[in-house]
Formats: structure tokens, sequence, C-alpha cells
């Protein structure tokens, strides 16, 4: 009998004592809230982040090279971002990645590109060159309606125009991706 009691008593205390217990709750920290690694990934994040019925038929990265069913990247920063993404050639060199995504049919619709900056390049100074650019831009096959220039995290910048709804959905969702993103610039273009 106490050889029982015994036992009993040792299961009890193992249950009572927590042996493989409560552990502590693990804290993970979302990618966008650690703030973002690269061009690319700022533009997978938000283009991740849309339902079925927000996406449009899209395309990202350099001519030539481009994904089909959303953003890419750029794996040379040269000429074709003037043309593709609007950046001012004397702004290339204060870029060091880039990605972008696009609406397929008209890049009028939408055109996003995202930026990483080189050091001692300023997301105030490199959004200003980029508002001058865009709000200049000799549209054809229609144009834009909006301009919107976002810093996220210490080194990236986000320009995106187009049609009103494609940038609203946009912006919404680029800020519940990166809540910390600031406004530099969000403008009609007219």
């Amino acid at each position: 009998m106490k050889k029982w009691i015994s036992i009993l008593l040792i299961l009890t205390l193992t249950l009572l004592s927590g042996c493989g217990g409560k552990q502590p709750a693990e804290t993970t920290v979302p990618a966008a809230a650690a703030g973002p690694s690269s061009a690319l990934e700022i533009l997978e994040t938000v283009w991740g982040s849309y339902t079925e019925d927000e996406q449009f038929p899209a395309t990202g990265g350099r001519l030539g090279e481009t994904i089909t069913e959303g953003p890419g990247a750029y794996d040379a920063l040269d000429e074709t971002l003037t043309y593709s993404l609007l950046i001012p050639a004397d702004q290339l060199g204060n870029v060091t990645e880039a990605a972008s995504l696009m609406h397929m049919m008209n890049s009028n619709t939408f055109t996003c590109g995202a930026y990483r900056l080189g050091s001692g390049v300023t997301a105030e100074s490199f959004g200003a060159a980029m508002k001058e650019a865009v709000l200049n831009n000799q549209w054809m096959c229609g144009f834009p309606d909006k301009l919107l220039i976002e810093s996220v995290g210490d080194h990236f910048v986000v320009v995106a125009f187009g049609h009103e709804e494609l940038m609203t959905t946009f912006q919404t969702h680029l800020r519940e991706s990166y809540p910390d993103s600031q406004t530099l610039a969000e403008e009609p273009i007219i």
C-alpha cells in the first residue's frame, strides 16, 4: 500500500511541478514591423496583403527580365529606371537597389518603385527629385490621378503613381504593412 501511495504521490508532484509545464510565450515580430530588408521585400509584402479582388494584372522588375504576376527586382541600375520608373538620370547614383510593381496593361494606371538609398542620401532629397520628375513628366495614353511618395524604414523610399482607386488601395496596404512609413508627398497629378 505504501508503494502505491508513493507512486501516486510522485505522479501528483510531477504533474503539479510543471514538468514540461507552461513555456514562456513566443513573441514573433512580423517582417514588416521589423523593417524591410530589401526594396523587393517591401513590394512583395504590400502586394501579398492584397485580397484577390484588389489585385490587378501586374508585372515587375527590369524590362526584359520581368516577373509577370507581381513585383520584381532590378538586377542592374541603369537608364532603364529613367524611362520605366521616371528616376532622373542624376539620381541613379543615389539608388543601390530597386524593385517595381506596375499595371500590366498600362503603366499610367499604376506604377510603383521601391528604392534603397545609398549612404548619405536622404529620403527627403530623393523624394523631392522624384516628385519633380513625376509631376513634370509628359504623359502619353492618359495620365495618372495621384502621386504618393513614402519613406519606409531608414533607407527606403516608395514612389507610386496611378489611378485614384488603385492608389488608395496601395496606400492603405503600404501603411498597414509598414505603419512607421512617412509621407513625403501625396498630390494629384494634373
